[in-house]
């Protein structure tokens, strides 16, 4: 039933317009009587993947035989129980299709969320949706197994390609549906931005990188650092510097060796300037930290990579992130990112004289424009990007933001500091433009939208919610039961 809502039950409703019904070929087999194909589709290790499952797809990708003409429904909704509770997801794949050819042609916002979303549907689902659309369930897995390709295994990436093989060579989707999947969906562009992707990377994985992981401190618990359930690894040649802000050495977990890599652990305490009006150390924050490790390695030498963290990163940036970093680290396939915001939220843009006098202080020109980034200070920059600064220059910002310099605006609440007073401006406002300091420029792009970074990057930003009862009202045609019957 359209309007069922069982544990278990997979629901699909067209859009107004669209048809009621999945069309199946009953054409002749042509393909399977081939045993080159019968072969290479029955392949299931990924390894033996690269040469004859190109050859598959694109044998599939040139295939061109008259037949009716399928049509799908626009949209899915999905409802599932677990015990009591029920819930549901719709995914527009005409939505996904305009998206995924933009991507291809014009390096627009992929649609990763949808793609993770309809490749890790329950086993039966799955099917549903290859008979419903056929061409969102492949081209969704030739964008994952692209994805993949920065953070995991070429033998993984390939395998979720093979199941993209094995998908379009199913007697079901002989015909219409298979001149769909080639002709109508951007399998083409896929394939060839795997394939190219593939081969750049192969050669960027003989050299790992290493990474620094700056990490200022007060009284923070670190044991997230020994903690595999939160930090899945740490890359060879890892160094991590723990700068402690008040006062006094804490305790660091013994990470020396990291499933089976090195680490190097520094430990140091920061001391900061004097604060003028209260003559007592003037920070709390990371802003001392970030800028003395620059200034201090800057001739000593910095890692590949460079990552800026607080002592309690989750509390700004998942750790499913900061593990996706870590992994293309690892990997070698972030060389060409000099910039990577790894903040959650994204920042209202503020523009305030305050800020802009900040802002020309510390970088020596005047604000051009609205500053636009992510939330809290938690970010990962190139080698070449940090030296594409003179030391001088940072140097300069130390001396702003390190108690020596009396504040320029009123000090921003709330008041949590160790002493009377609340936080100094110069820090909140640097938390508004450390893009710009390492080489970008005002307006931050949308991770999602920035084509210079990975697509496993490029994940959408958390940006809205809405309720239930107002998704359903604006889309009355696969809200079922939840669009009238709970509004009354």
């Amino acid at each position: 039933s359209p309007l069922g809502r069982r544990a278990g039950t997979l629901v699909a409703a067209p859009m107004r317009g669209g048809p009621g019904r999945h069309l199946r070929s009953a054409a002749p087999a042509a393909l399977r009587r081939s045993p080159k194909h019968r072969a290479v589709v029955g392949l299931r290790d990924a390894r033996a993947f690269l040469p004859l499952e190109r050859w598959c797809l694109y044998c599939l990708l040139l295939a061109r035989r008259g037949s009716p003409q399928a049509t799908y429904p626009s949209e899915f909704r999905f409802s599932w129980c677990v015990g009591t509770r029920c819930f549901d997801h719709s995914v527009s794949a005409a939505h996904f299709q305009l998206r995924l050819g933009n991507y291809y042609t014009k390096g627009t916002r992929p649609p990763l969320k949808e793609a993770f979303f309809v490749a890790t549907l329950p086993a039966p689902y799955q099917k549903e949706l290859l008979w419903g659309c056929p061409g969102l369930m492949v081209l969704a897995h030739l964008l994952l197994a692209e994805s993949r390709l920065y953070t995991h295994t070429a033998e993984e990436a390939g395998e979720l390609v093979a199941r993209a093989g094995a998908m379009m060579a199913l007697p079901e989707l002989e015909g219409p549906h298979l001149d769909g999947i080639q002709n109508a969906w951007p399998l083409a562009a896929a394939l060839d931005r795997y394939e190219r992707t593939a081969q750049r990377l192969d050669a960027e994985r003989q050299a790992p990188m290493s990474v620094d992981i700056v990490l200022p401190r007060c009284r923070e618990d670190l044991s997230w650092l020994q903690d595999r359930g939160k930090l899945e690894m740490l890359p060879d040649r890892t160094r991590i510097f723990v700068y402690e802000k008040c006062g006094e050495l804490g305790e660091v977990p013994n990470i020396t060796t990291r499933n089976g890599r090195r680490v190097t652990v520094v430990h140091s305490v920061l001391d900061d300037a004097a604060d003028p009006k209260t003559g007592r150390a003037a920070r709390r924050d990371e802003c001392t930290a970030y800028l003395a490790h620059v200034v201090r390695h800057y001739n000593a030498g910095f890692a590949d990579m460079t990552l800026f963290l607080h002592g309690d990163p989750s509390d700004h940036t998942p750790f499913g992130l900061l593990n996706l970093f870590l992994r293309a680290v690892a990997m070698g396939t972030l060389r060409g990112v000099d910039f990577l915001h790894l903040g959650a939220p994204r920042l209202v843009h503020t523009a305030n004289p305050c800020q802009a006098g900040i802002f020309e202080a510390a970088l020596g020109r005047p604000q051009k424009g609205p500053l636009s980034t992510y939330c809290c200070s938690q970010f990962a920059v190139s080698k070449p990007r940090m030296l594409s600064r003179p030391r001088e220059e940072y140097a300069r910002m130390l001396r702003l933001v390190d108690g020596t310099i009396p504040d320029l605006c009123d000090r921003i609440g709330p008041a949590y500091e160790a002493y009377q007073g609340a936080r100094l401006s110069h820090c909140y406002f640097l938390e508004f433009m450390w893009h710009v300091v390492f080489g970008e420029d005002e307006e931050l792009l949308l991770r999602a939208d920035d084509d210079r970074l990975p697509v496993a990057f490029r994940l959408k930003d958390n940006e809205e919610s809405l309720p239930t009862t107002w998704r359903s009202y604006l889309s009355p045609y696969i809200g079922g039961q939840l669009t009238f019957e709970r509004q009354g």
